[in-house]
């Protein structure tokens, strides 16, 4: 399907660029060799060459697009648990790792949609190297809470869901802190080897829980 793709690009673009050709040979024939100083339908060709490259621009950066991720950067807590809420109602799973939970602890209308989803049948996992607190555990009875002991804990922040139905995912990355917090979304347009190195961490990051 993509060679299909780039070789009707290709094509395209060779039409155009020909077009081009034929249009500047008749301005300059005009101009330099026609006494008549005219050429028939010489004004379809100029018309049709900036139609054509208009195309070809939007066609380019619609191609573009699908391959970059989308972002956001939130100024306040508040704007990232939004996000989040969203985020996590458009999966059928969800695995949130995270270097800490307390964000969750206080959200209750967080806690209700991850409860809503487990009692659905989505499954829901949070992944921290620290032991978490045990009024989490109560009001999200049903999720996994997958505790690695790790001494250091890592930096990596994200929110992968979907992780069960290969080419449908969504990775949300986090860095930085509020009011300059910066989410960045992959989907498999955008961040195929991202979303394979996600789940390479969770994985990794169960085994390492189990050996614990």
């Amino acid at each position: 399907m993509q060679n299909l793709v780039r070789h009707t690009l290709y094509l395209f673009l060779g039409i155009t660029g020909l077009t081009a050709v034929i249009t500047l040979a008749g301005v300059g024939y005009t101009w330099f060799f026609s006494e008549a100083k005219e050429l028939p339908h010489l004004e379809w060709l100029i018309g049709s060459v900036l139609i054509e490259v208009v195309a070809v621009i939007v066609m380019l950066a619609k191609k573009g697009m699908k391959y970059l991720p989308d972002t956001q950067t939130d100024n306040e807590p508040k704007d990232t648990l939004k996000f989040m809420e969203s985020f996590i109602s458009a999966g059928t799973s969800a695995t949130v790792v995270s270097n800490r939970v307390s964000w969750l602890v206080g959200d209750n209308k967080l806690i209700s949609i991850f409860q809503s989803k487990i009692e659905n049948g989505t499954r829901i996992e949070i992944i921290t190297p620290n032991e978490v607190p045990e009024v989490l555990r109560e009001n999200l009875k049903g999720a996994s809470f997958i505790v690695t002991g790790e001494s250091v804990s890592p930096e990596a922040r994200f929110t992968l869901v979907n992780g069960d139905r290969s080419g449908a995912e969504k990775l949300a990355i986090a860095r930085g802190v509020h009011p300059d917090h910066e989410i960045t979304i992959f989907d498999n347009n955008s961040g195929p080897q991202i979303i394979a190195m996600a789940k390479d961490i969770i994985r990794k990051s169960k085994e390492l829980s189990n050996a614990a």
